[in-house]
């Protein structure tokens, strides 16, 4: 007979619920700021709508002036250089590796959060069941995080938070319905399809549904090979609770995706002789449940009119991408656009409860009206967030204070520190610290000073050494580490000819032959580094961001044999010394 009886206890400073995109970064940019982070995560895997489960592309601000960089830019880098073909499960071990390698961070995986314990208005712990280990942990920590999606914290916590629409004239949002309700956006199970060279057939199971001509398939698009449609449209349950009836939507989903595959293969001519499916996935991508009420509100004329904050910390700029209810069942296309101001800025006030002091939230529940959640709920903008939020809570527990004193007195800190990790934030310029001189001309230093380490008004905004070439910086006075802003090639037409991956490198249908992405072609391979008498070499650099350590005597750097990726220039946006109280 096996009885459960053991609980493990954790002590940390920081707690993270959820490890989606926001909440992985959440606490990697803490751990790396000193944090005691332990990170909950109720799946084998890392990653959430974007992990190998449900296998959603990552989308985020339009403008090619406009793509995440940060910690968002440093995995899709490392996927690049390890997995070209975009192998799902190579790309799990990228985020999973990213966790573990921080020695600041302990990792919980498979273990649900489903309890907390409260003293006066505070969280105090939080408990999860580890479902492979049979084992209860509990946590205690300064500051929790509720990346969950679902905000899990906010029901358990009483912290404040809303489900479905608001009316229109809450936050004066013209798209918004007269009359609120609890509608939301529905829940999506993907599928993906290869081409594999040759005729194969399909024969469904029994309980699938039949679509026997397009009309009764609600005139959804399923043209794979003329659009690369990554049936997104395969969604139900905005008319019903997403959290409470999730088990009743995906078996619905399920009946609907092996139908529309078999709609596809056996119910017309649809050019997919040679195609077969490849993968169904099981557990859909939630796009709305409940949002979690800080002391803003974030909202469609926020977005819409490019509305400033002074406590901005991350960015947005994909549509308000508006998903009717009826999901599936609504005719023809099921979503209303309504373009933003990209980027907009998401101010800090939106990342923290306005009722439960030590509690944050980062990723698709922050603190935001169901309009402009439509937008920022995507997957980049949520790793931005997450970012932001990580960094907040390091900020806070360095002044040994809560999240709203971050807004009322370092949020200058925080700003300075995101802009340190090579986060964008709209409105705001890195300054440089004046410890490093680069020898180069006038004209390429004012670029290389100039605080936009990204393409600019049309400008490419950067500097190019050829190959075999060297950059000389002196340095005005010590410093423990040179950092160098590189060009990772915003466009992204060094990565891959096809369009569908220039936006975030993630596969979905798999053509023949099979595409293929390339590290940026201007990014540093490679090169010799001389300082202090020392000379070693950076090898395979994978990172936009380098930061390169210094011994203490030296007085200039020398960087020669410079080798990009693509063989040709190395573009730098910026050449500086890394800040003392930088712990990324």
């Amino acid at each position: 007979m096996l009885t459960v009886q053991e609980t493990r206890r954790h002590a940390v400073q920081l707690c993270v619920v959820g490890g989606g995109l926001a909440g992985l970064f959440a606490a990697v940019s803490a751990a790396r700021h000193g944090a005691r982070v332990l990170l909950m995560q109720d799946r084998p895997m890392l990653g959430g709508n974007a992990s190998s489960e449900i296998r959603m592309w990552v989308r985020g601000a339009a403008g090619k002036e406009n793509r995440e960089t940060g910690l968002i830019q440093e995995v899709e880098l490392e996927n690049i250089y390890r997995n070209p073909t975009m192998n799902y499960s190579v790309w799990d071990s990228v985020l999973y590796q990213l966790a573990k390698q921080e020695k600041n961070l302990t990792l919980l995986l498979n273990t649900t959060c489903l309890g907390c314990e409260m003293k006066d208005d505070r969280i105090i712990s939080v408990t999860g069941w580890q479902l492979n280990s049979y084992t209860f942990h509990t946590v205690e920590a300064e500051l929790f995080i509720d990346s969950s999606g679902d905000s899990i914290l906010a029901e358990l916590s009483g912290a404040r938070y809303r489900v479905g629409r608001e009316e229109r004239t809450e936050f004066n949002e013209y798209a918004a319905p007269e009359t609120a309700d609890k509608c939301t956006m529905g829940s999506t199970c993907l599928i993906e399809a290869r081409d594999t060279g040759h005729p194969c057939s399909f024969t469904p199971p029994d309980w699938a549904y039949r679509y026997p001509d397009d009309e009764s398939m609600y005139l959804k698009n399923h043209d794979v090979p003329g659009t690369g449609v990554n049936f997104w449209w395969i969604e139900l349950g905005g008319e019903q609770d997403t959290i409470r009836d999730a088990q009743e939507i995906n078996e619905e989903l399920l009946r609907v995706a092996y139908g529309v595959w078999d709609h596809i293969k056996n119910q017309g001519d649809h050019g997919m002789e040679n195609w077969e499916l490849e993968w169904v996935g099981f557990l859909p991508g939630k796009r709305e449940s409940r949002r979690c009420e800080g002391p803003y509100l974030l909202n469609q004329r926020d977005l819409e009119e490019g509305h400033t904050f002074d406590d901005a910390v991350a960015f947005g700029g994909w549509t308000m991408d508006n998903h009717s209810p009826k999901g599936l069942k609504y005719m023809g296309y099921s979503s209303r656009h309504i373009a933003p101001v990209s980027p907009y800025q998401i101010p800090f006030r939106c990342l923290y409860s306005v009722n439960v002091p030590n509690l944050m939230f980062a990723g698709r529940n922050i603190s935001a009206t169901h309009m402009a959640l439509s937008s920022t709920r995507v997957m980049a903008t949520c790793a931005v967030i997450g970012q932001a939020a990580g960094t907040g809570a390091a900020v806070a527990l360095r002044h040994g204070c809560l999240p709203v004193q971050v807004s009322a007195r370092y949020i200058e800190e925080l700003q300075e520190t995101l802009l340190e990790d090579g986060c964008f934030i709209p409105g705001h310029l890195r300054v440089p610290t004046g410890r490093v001189t680069p020898l180069v001309t006038e004209e390429e230093r004012r670029v290389l000073e100039n605080g936009w380490e990204r393409p600019h008004g049309e400008n490419a905004n950067c500097i190019s050494l050829p190959a075999g070439g060297e950059l000389t910086l002196r340095l005005e006075r010590p410093c423990a580490a040179l950092r160098l802003a590189l060009d990772p090639d915003f466009s992204r037409r060094s990565i891959s000819s096809d369009a569908r991956y220039r936006k975030f490198a993630m596969r979905t249908n798999v053509d023949w032959p099979e595409a293929r992405v390339s590290m940026p072609a201007y990014l540093l391979r490679s090169c010799t580094v001389t300082a202090g008498g020392m000379s070693f070499r950076v090898e395979n650099n994978r990172r936009a961001l380098l930061r390169i350590q210094l011994p203490p005597d030296a007085r200039t750097v020398t960087l020669s044999d410079l080798t990009a990726w693509g063989g040709g220039d190395v573009r730098l946006f910026s050449a500086d010394a890394a800040r003392e109280d930088s712990h990324a």
